[in-house]
């Protein structure tokens, strides 16, 4: 009769069968399969160290080395699902294996637990999904700095508690979307880099009295450093939490820009237009043009601020060193990526399909009285002390108010009253294009200041690119893309 039990890589202390529902329980193959890729590539790692430090025999290195290149390369081109009953991704693995390969298969797990198998090929995985989504950030990044570079002298408000501030730019309101994105790909590539610690070999937390070459396993994997520790290995979950803090942070900043993108196309104010291509409609009135990509974009920041808070959570109060709590750890890991990820791809989508009104922008430039700052800065500049000049300033406001005019239509000796200090030229502060012009502060709207920053964002942006190229596919997958798994054995 056929054996239809699970397979699993454990049994010989056990006397009967785990319950089936404990098993369904128990089992992290319906999400962990994901990991299949990663967890094939690290064991590829495993197989040749073993073979290189003379544990494993050259006829079953060949073997198990040209079955999991096999199992691969079927993966990677459709031909293989990793499904069934395991008890999870790993147990699938040798399953194969030892279909195709026979009892060779059984030696791929010496001086290895699945505590830091399990590790290792989440570190392979987050790697490659922080490339991905600072690939996702240049493309939006791009958007936003060739919309900038259209904009430098296109005039608005800049607000402070949602109320008209003070006039800048366009181009320097976008730029301030450009730089928070910067700092999510810095972020990002700081997580990729801490989660390159090669674990292999710390075993279930207390290394192996086997004469293993950690090393060797770091430099086939593409990681920096050998973790120092083995209770610290297999316990460590520091690069997941850096990934989904990478990602919840991103998510947060996306969701800040889209909350600007439903203000903005709202008749009230107006600022933007979104093409058809990028809008949605309503069932019932015919008449509307919904911002409903940005409104999910902000809706789904809060899944990863969620994936982080109970990442978080279950690890706060575990023991070393491995617990099955870190189970848990993969789907919302898993989530907060492909979170991000989606989201990243439609903003960018969005972003390019935003048209601004900046008609509608610089009519809001009047009836908020925004260079009130610029005249107590003028009259700094005559002598006055910041303190009377606030003062005298919002005295001028009030007269303005009062006039139902513009601070700049208020004639000479009005403003006189208010600002004993002024002269004629104190005009040149109050119109709002002009007092944005000479904010000429480092990082200010003054238009060559916006063009310094245009130029320092590509060169970021090229600066990540070139990290990009940099961060390659680990030694070892290029060995099995060019057939090169058993050379030197």
């Amino acid at each position: 009769m056929e054996d239809h039990r699970p397979a699993r890589l454990w049994g010989g202390r056990f006397g009967a069968e785990l319950d089936r529902a404990l098993h369904r329980f128990t089992a992290s193959f319906p999400f962990d399969r994901r990991l299949v890729r990663h967890d094939l590539v690290g064991s590829l790692a495993h197989a040749r160290m073993l073979a290189e430090a003379g544990i494993l025999a050259a006829e079953d290195a060949r073997a198990v080395l040209l079955g999991l290149a096999g199992i691969l390369q079927d993966v990677e081109e459709g031909r293989l699902a990793a499904h069934g009953e395991d008890e999870d991704v790993h147990t699938w693995i040798e399953r194969v294996l030892r279909e195709r390969v026979g009892d060779a298969a059984g030696r791929l797990h010496t001086a290895r637990s699945r505590n830091d198998q399990v590790s290792t090929a989440l570190r392979l995985y987050v790697r490659d999904r922080l490339r991905e989504l600072v690939t996702k950030v240049v493309g939006l990044q791009e958007v936003w700095v060739e919309q900038a570079s259209a904009h430098l002298e296109a005039w608005m408000p800049g607000y402070t508690h949602l109320q008209r501030a003070q006039p800048v730019s366009l181009a320097h309101h976008l730029m301030a979307h450009v730089w928070a994105l910067n700092a999510d790909a810095r972020r990002l590539q700081a997580a990729h880099h801490h989660a390159g610690v090669s674990v292999l070999g710390a075993g279930a937390l207390a290394g192996t009295s086997l004469p293993i070459r950690p090393e060797r396993t770091a430099w086939w994997l593409g990681f920096s450093v050998v973790s120092p520790n083995s209770l610290h290995a297999v316990a460590d979950r520091d690069y997941v939490l850096e990934a989904a803090f990478g990602a919840a942070v991103l998510l947060v900043h996306l969701s800040r820009w889209a909350e600007e993108v439903v203000l903005w196309s709202s008749s009230e104010f107006g600022f933007v237009e979104l093409l058809d291509t990028v809008a949605k409609g309503s069932s019932l009135m015919p008449q509307k043009k919904n911002p409903e990509v940005a409104e999910l974009i902000r809706g789904k920041a809060a899944r990863g601020v969620a994936a982080l808070s109970g990442l978080l959570t279950v690890l706060k109060g575990m023991p070393l060193a491995y617990n099955s709590d870190l189970q848990e750890d993969k789907e919302m890991l898993f989530d907060a990526l492909d979170t991000a990820a989606g989201c990243l791809e439609a903003a960018r989508v969005l972003a390019s399909g935003v048209r601004y009104r900046t008609d509608r922008m610089r009519q809001a430039l009047h009836g908020g009285y925004l260079t009130a700052t610029d005249l107590a800065d003028y009259l700094v500049r005559r002598g006055v002390p910041f303190r009377t000049a606030h003062e005298q300033a919002g005295q001028a406001v009030r007269e303005a108010e009062a006039r139902g005019c513009e601070l700049w239509e208020l004639p000479l000796d009005v403003l006189q009253r208010c600002c004993p200090a002024a002269e004629r030229d104190v005009y040149h502060a109050l119109h709002p294009e002009d007092a944005a012009r000479a904010r000429r502060s480092l990082g200010g709207p003054a238009p060559e200041r916006v063009t310094e920053q245009l130029e320092a964002a590509r060169r970021e942006v090229e600066t990540t690119r070139a990290w990009l190229a940099a961060a390659a596919e680990p030694p070892i997958y290029v060995a099995y893309r060019e057939g090169r798994l058993l050379q030197g054995l």
